[in-house]
């Protein structure tokens, strides 16, 4: 459940925001968080990522008890730095119920002998390395590094993870099974907060920020996966691990996912300078006309690619003519720019969840489920049906737009001042 609500009935967003969404009416009409995070999630998200994958959820009425009852659950599973950023408005009486996709709801608590369900829950992160000419020289090092492996460094100088994880994004957005693979391990390995195993909706392994997993985890994570895996003692996590790797390459819900990251087509360092010109030329009245009459012609974003991205020539023209072009860029274009940015960074920062029941229980009787995907764990041959679902698709705001440029300052600054070595060698490295 995502609580986001306001007691009065203005609009949530700013009069700039409204015009950064203007081909979506509803969103600029929404009164409340809980509204807003909804019509994002049905208007926007959905055409991008796939109805079947984005549960937009519903907007439900509740009193201001039970919003502070869960305020205090939230916050008391939080690490003390995240707190203050995870308190909910409970003043308001309006919220967004989103299902528990850790089960199929079709058959549950319906049927005897049913099969449990396991769940991986991930933080997919940021699956490729910008190419923008956009990018400083000063800052070359982004398009060698993978943002994650950078900004673990800062949060390592901050104290907010106490070793640095193995995972990385490059590998689980690879487009391969292996590479998808390897990089499941490595969460495994290091999981932070960036993986979690539900059995039956209950946690049973990650979720810790600061430590990577435990051999008392491990054991216990391989004794609860027998509930699920026919595999022998000893060989159920690699098995589990294969089976989700699987399961996500043959869903293809990576490729979406990284098709709609690369809508931050020129990097934060361009997007900071098409957000300066949006914002300043807002009272322009020819560019609103102009806006306006452009928005007559294309009332909603395009279902496979929300927004005007703007496309370029060849990769070569590109970096030789991002510069020039971004500094001359129409309130319109500068619109579409920051559009995209901040849609590329609901995909940068969303949950995947993928979940999955054996088809056949321990008697050999079947629950098939026609709504649903089927996935073959290649080390034991056990059938799973399965389903992947995207979570925290959050409405990335445009007044964060500062913040976002500093944070990337922060994250390459922190990340060589920790390496002596040139910027062409501090490369992620995949083996896929």
């Amino acid at each position: 459940m995502h609580i986001r609500s306001r007691k009065d009935s203005k609009p949530i967003l700013s009069e700039d925001e409204r015009k950064l969404w203007r081909e979506c009416p509803n969103m600029s009409m929404a009164t409340t968080s809980a509204a807003l995070e909804h019509l994002y999630a049905s208007e926007i998200m959905q055409p991008l990522l796939g109805k079947e994958n984005v549960d937009a959820g519903l907007l439900v009425f509740l009193n201001t008890g039970f919003l502070e009852a869960v305020n205090e659950n939230v916050v008391a599973k939080q690490p003390e730095w995240r707190r203050k950023d995870a308190k909910m408005d409970t003043t308001g009486r309006v919220a967004l119920l989103i299902a528990d996709h850790s089960s199929f709801h079709n058959m549950a608590g319906k049927v005897r002998g049913l099969p449990q369900t396991i769940t991986i829950e991930l933080k997919p992160k940021w699956g490729c390395l910008p190419t923008a000419a956009t990018i400083s020289e000063e800052n070359i090092v982004k398009r060698h590094v993978s943002r994650f492996a950078m900004h673990q460094h800062l949060k390592f100088q901050q104290g907010k993870v106490k070793s640095l994880s193995k995972y990385s994004p490059l590998d689980l957005f690879s487009g391969n099974v292996e590479g998808i693979h390897k990089a499941l391990v490595a969460l495994f390995e290091t999981p932070q907060n960036n993986v979690r195993v539900f059995l039956k909706g209950e946690e049973i392994f990650g979720g810790s920020e600061n430590i990577g997993s435990t051999d008392e985890e491990i054991m216990t994570l391989e004794e609860k996966l027998a509930a699920v895996s026919v595999a022998p003692e000893g060989e159920r996590i690699p098995g589990f691990q294969r089976l989700v790797a699987s399961a996500l390459n043959e869903s293809k819900v990576l490729d979406r996912l990284l098709s709609v990251q690369k809508q931050d087509a020129y990097d934060i360092e361009g997007a900071i300078l098409a957000y300066n010109k949006f914002v300043g030329m807002t009272d322009d009245a020819a560019a609103d006309d102009c806006t306006e009459a452009r928005s007559e012609t294309s009332p909603s974003l395009d279902p496979d690619i929300v927004s005007t991205t703007l496309a370029l020539e060849t990769e070569g023209e590109q970096k030789e003519g991002d510069q020039a072009w971004i500094k001359s860029l129409s309130w319109e274009e500068s619109r579409a720019v920051v559009r995209d940015f901040l849609i590329a960074a609901t995909a940068k920062n969303c949950c995947l969840m993928v979940t999955l029941r054996p088809l056949h229980n321990r008697h050999g009787t079947a629950f098939p489920l026609p709504s649903a995907s089927l996935a073959t764990c290649p080390t034991t041959g056990q059938q799973y049906i399965f389903k992947v679902s995207f979570l925290n698709l959050d409405t990335k705001r445009l007044k964060k737009m500062p913040f976002y440029h500093s944070l990337d300052q922060q994250i390459v600054n922190a990340y060589k001042a920790c390496s002596k070595q040139p910027a062409e060698q501090l490369c992620d490295v995949s083996s896929t």
